[in-house]
């Protein structure tokens, strides 16, 4: 097992404000360029990776990552820009937590999109959609019909992980999609769903809102 930790954070951030042409339900990798003409918002650091390969602990290697986001940077308490926080507010941040709010529901439709690229590669994606409003026009990635239905009307090859493969199972919310690994989570409590889809790894899971979007970025970890 790896960790990733961030040394240092939100060097820069880039927008074009652009209006956001990309189905971004779609597995078809995405360049850098390819969001930055959609109008997203570019954060960038460097981070210690551990290597497991090496006999001594104190020597790891450092890697590039750009984070792009349709959420808008803001300064958090520290002064540091960072995600405009979604999450994760204390009692003395009502207003901005109404003001805040109203920026996801409206703005953003309340759907956060993210794309993180490691040394320039594309490293993985995740989609955040919460229910405030059950009428946008977004797909209902909400069961496993919902699913592979939505990506063969596309014609577009969808096929469930196999679980175990010595009786034949099947797991219910992970499926390669044009042979991109992708899991699905929904909570019908909380009201949102997601999507995250690895490109890089076997790692297929890593709900990033309580880190980038919750008004801090110290420290992060990754697990593959």
């Amino acid at each position: 097992m790896k960790n990733i930790t961030i040394i240092f954070v939100l060097l820069s951030f880039i927008s074009c404000r652009k209006k956001d042409t990309i189905n971004h339900f779609l597995t078809k990798p995405i360049t850098q360029q390819d969001l930055k003409n959609n109008g997203f918002y570019k954060y960038s650091y460097t981070a210690t990776l551990d290597d497991e390969d090496k006999v001594d602990d104190t020597i790891r290697s450092i890697a590039k990552y750009d984070m792009y986001s349709n959420v808008k940077p803001e300064r958090d308490k520290e002064g540091k820009l960072c995600p405009t926080q979604l999450w994760n507010f204390y009692n003395e941040d009502s207003i901005k937590k109404r003001k805040n709010l109203d920026y996801f529901k409206n703005e953003l439709k309340s759907k956060i999109i993210t794309y993180v690229f490691r040394n320039d590669s594309l490293f993985y994606k995740e989609i955040n959609v919460q229910f405030f409003n059950k009428t946008q026009n977004i797909p209902g990635f909400t069961s496993w019909k919902n699913i592979i239905n939505y990506y063969d009307n596309l014609k577009i090859s969808v096929k469930p992980v196999i679980k175990n493969f010595k009786t034949g199972e099947k797991y219910t919310d992970r499926f390669l999609i044009d042979n991109y690994k992708t899991r699905f989570y929904f909570s019908e409590k909380k009201g949102y769903y997601g999507m995250f889809t690895n490109y890089m790894n076997n790692f297929t899971y890593y709900d990033i809102r309580d880190s980038w979007y919750s008004g801090r970025i110290s420290e992060i970890y990754y697990f593959d």
